[in-house]
């Protein structure tokens, strides 16, 4: 297999002024509104990629956009009250657990009666009960999505295949560039665009569930098990239609460097312009990416003060834990058992901090009955491994009496690292099961901690 090599475009200016100067507008410009203001963590910093995203488009010239930011979820909406109508396309830079019925009424008659719907990269997390929002995407991830969200999809011998597997919806690997592979060239998004190019360091997202109803799948990424992924062809762009609407959605875009690849910025212009008119008029640039080449405009990524500041210091944990998780979710499937995993590190010989991840793998909570208090999955696997954070045995070692919080229950395990301490506790099976579960988690921290 031919080698890739990851040349990186460093270039301030740009031939034939196709970066320098945003293109002047025109009179009759595509109305955009752009919708933020939530986000499942902040690891999605919203208050950064919107300012690009709006920039993106009005860089392209034929775009007005307007920024609505939303209250957040549990408070007052009264006061926010976007006119979809005004727009001919609304961009969701926004994940968000739930919103008013009279708002999701509202979106819905929009795109029902003809309105442009971008979904850009964590906005496919957004409205897991909402079924006509996951109509409308297609596929969609995380906050709690299983296979009751609908199958995964993904391409399998060239071909878009759903896979009805139990599990939970939404997975990725670290942060590499990865190759995009063309997989409908005649759709007017994609024209002209190589059949394959390398997108920037981006979340690579897999396992992602939904109806897939009226969806075309424009492009797809190798989800490579070398970086925890699903050995799977997974989606990475795509429209859908609902009623008269037009969505377009994309995966790629998790923070301001992935959004500064060329690659990202030609298709999430060119797909709004679709969404809004059924058209693209947009030329591919010079300086799209190639098949082993990636290319990014430094104008946008200096929009990120890290870009500047250089990278933050980071955990060597933070490397590590979503494979150990990952491991402890195939033992976990392997012995048909749903909980709580979770895995945490303390560097020396006594706690003093640490830091922890955890997982939900099918459920996170056991539901009261007459007979029962029922049992809260994630409580019980961090006072495991609170226990032994603080006694340095697995959990349930019985080395003391269990103090308040504790349970003093099997099911984590704890082991010296090279610096420190790492520990996996798993909460839903057996206690045998558990400890299982537990050891594969500790085995892949063990690899690098």
């Amino acid at each position: 297999m031919k080698k890739i090599v990851f040349a990186i475009l460093l270039t301030t200016m740009w031939s034939a002024t196709l970066w320098a100067q945003p293109v002047p507008a025109p009179a009759n410009t595509i109305r955009v509104l752009l919708l933020d203001g939530q986000s499942g963590g902040p690891y999605h910093a919203w208050q950064l990629t919107t300012s690009v995203l709006k920039k993106e488009l009005e860089d392209a010239g034929i775009f007005n956009v307007t920024v609505a930011t939303s209250p957040k979820f549990g408070e007052d909406f009264s006061a926010f009250k976007p006119d979809f109508k005004a727009y001919q396309a609304v961009v969701m830079n926004y994940d968000a657990p739930d919103w008013p019925a009279n708002l999701r009424e509202q979106l819905e008659q929009y795109v029902t009666n003809g309105g442009g719907l971008v979904v850009v990269h964590a906005a496919d997390n957004s409205f897991p009960n909402w079924p006509a929002f996951n109509q409308m995407i297609g596929i969609g991830g995380w906050r709690g999505r299983t296979e009751k969200a609908g199958a995964m999809w993904y391409f399998k011998d060239g071909k878009l295949v759903s896979d009805n597997s139990p599990g939970p919806a939404g997975e990725h690997g670290n942060r590499l560039p990865f190759q995009v592979e063309t997989r409908a060239p005649e759709h007017p998004i994609m024209k002209g665009l190589p059949h394959v190019w390398m997108h920037g360091a981006d979340e690579l997202y897999g396992t992602l569930r939904g109806p897939g109803e009226n969806m075309t799948v424009l492009a797809t990424a190798h989800s490579d098990p070398a970086n925890h992924g699903t050995g799977h062809d997974e989606p990475m762009l795509m429209v859908l239609n609902y009623g008269k609407g037009r969505i377009f959605h994309t995966t790629m875009g998790h923070d301001v460097a992935a959004l500064s690849c060329a690659g990202f910025i030609t298709t999430y212009q060119r797909g709004t312009e679709w969404a809004a008119t059924s058209r693209v008029t947009q030329k591919v640039p010079a300086d799209f990416p190639t098949a082993d080449s990636v290319s990014f405009r430094v104008d946008i990524a200096k929009m990120d003060p890290a870009f500047v500041s250089g990278p933050p210091q980071t955990n060597p944990f933070d490397g590590l834990a979503n494979s150990a998780l990952m491991a402890m979710k195939k033992r976990a499937d392997e012995l048909g058992i749903g909980g709580v995993a979770v895995v945490a590190y303390f560097p020396g010989d006594k706690i003093q901090y640490w830091s922890s991840k955890m997982l939900v793998i099918g459920r996170m909570r056991d539901e009261p009955s007459d007979t029962s208090k029922g049992a809260n999955l994630i409580g019980i696997a961090y006072a495991k491994a609170v226990e032994m954070a603080d006694t340095l045995k697995d959990s349930g070692s019985q080395v003391r009496p269990p103090m308040t919080g504790e349970f003093g229950w099997q099911g984590g395990v704890i082991v010296r690292g090279k610096s420190g301490y790492l520990i996996a506790a798993f909460s839903g099976g057996k206690s045998e099961d558990d400890v299982k579960i537990s050891t594969a988690g500790v085995e892949e921290l063990k690899t690098g901690l």
